[in-house]
Formats: structure tokens, sequence, C-alpha cells
């Protein structure tokens, strides 16, 4: 197994190297203030690549699965080959379930910046748990998380969730960070509230007049974007 996550790495380096672009490259890692390098390349092209390139590493099993998303993450060398772990971890669906969240929990713990962590926490771990019986579990233990990320993640996981979000929890989550200083726990609250707005407006609505003295100028701007903006 070791060999099959080894040269899935080799053959993406492989591919990458073809398309690396140096200017690009900088001009990526300074936008996303990253200290691993980038090759260059555009996120349309790492999915074609990617696509390419997965047909002749498909998983046997959940455990093959698990190990080649992990080596990915842990030997990358450049940004877009953490790209192509999630590209990888979201392509096998069937992967996409409860015993597999403590993993896309070391992802992201190991990326630690948004351009992972919110693809992983609203595509992974928000499609795992989802009609889970434990969700309230999960949510309310990585809300109190030390890691700021995790904690974004419980306030991200039901963003697609749309008429079938959890209401009272998620009232339960934003309001647990409401005094929160970090930026990233301010722009989340308002991004899942604005999401949850195109299927319950009167509650965001109503969820915002009540705590507005709770939320954070960000947030609240955040939540009543789309209810503004289309007079909902």
């Amino acid at each position: 197994m070791f060999l099959k996550q080894k040269k899935l790495l080799e053959v993406l380096q492989k591919e990458f190297a073809e398309y690396a672009n140096e200017e690009r490259a900088q001009g990526q890692q300074r936008y996303m203030k990253s200290s691993m390098p980038f090759w260059g390349i555009t996120l349309p092209e790492v999915k074609k690549i990617c696509n390419k390139i997965f047909k002749n590493f498909v998983p046997q099993n959940n455990t093959e699965y698990r190990s080649i998303i992990l080596y990915l993450f842990k030997n990358a060398h450049c940004r877009e080959e953490w790209h192509a772990g999630m590209q990888y971890a979201g392509k096998f669906k069937s992967f996409i379930k409860k015993d597999n969240v403590d993993l896309y929990l070391k992802v992201i713990r190991i990326a630690q910046w948004w351009d992972i962590v919110d693809h992983v926490a609203v595509n992974l771990v928000g499609q795992a748990i989802k009609d889970n019986d434990d969700i309230k579990k999960y949510l309310e233990k990585w809300i109190v998380d030390e890691n700021m990320w995790i904690r974004r993640t419980a306030l991200l996981a039901q963003l697609k969730y749309k008429e079938e979000t959890n209401s009272k929890l998620l009232e339960s989550l934003v309001l647990q960070v409401s005094d929160e200083k970090e930026f990233f726990i301010r722009k989340a609250i308002g991004w899942a509230l604005r999401q949850y707005s195109y299927s319950n407006p009167a509650w965001v609505k109503n969820f915002i007049k009540t705590h507005q003295d709770k939320l954070s100028t960000l947030s609240v701007r955040e939540g009543l974007k789309t209810i503004q903006r289309l007079n909902l």
C-alpha cells in the first residue's frame, strides 16, 4: 500500500511540474500568505489533472482511502498537492462517511488555512455527519476545541443542509463563539447565517435581531447580505 501512496504523489508531482508557472506560483503564495510554495497551477487545472490520474489509483477499501489521503497531506511539497488530496477525498463518495470524520479533522489540523479547511468542513465533514444521530455531539464538541479551524468547521458543517439545517443547533453554536475576536470565526458565523437565509430568511432575521448585541458587525453584515440583496 505504501508504494501506491508514494507512486500517486510522484505521478502528481511529475504532472504538476509540466503545468508549473513560477510567476503565478509566487502570486498564489503571496495571496494565500502561505509558507508552503505553489506550483503555480489554477484550481481547474488541478482538478483536470487529478481526474485523469485518479482513474489509476482508485481505493480498494476504506483503509487504502484513508492512507492515501493522509500520505498526500503529510508528504506534500507544494500546496496543489494538498488540493489533490482534497480532490481525492471527495471523488470517491462512498467513503465519505462517519468512519472517516477523524481523518478529515486530521487534514484540517495539518492544513490550518481556509482554502483546505472550508472545503473539507463543508463537503467532507458536513456530508459525513449529515443524517447522523451523532451530529449534535460532534458539533458541540468541535465548537469548544482549542483549535480555531475546528471551531470554524463546527460552524460551517451544515452549510449545504439548506432546509434540513438544525437551526436550534446552529443558534447554540453561534452563540458559544459570538464573542470571539477572531476574523475567521466571525466570518464563519456570517457565512453560516447567510447560507441558511436562502432557506429560512425569517429565522435568520429574527436571530440577528434578537442577538445583535452579541454578534460582531462583520457577522451581522454577512448574515444579512442575501436577505437585503433579495429583499427577503
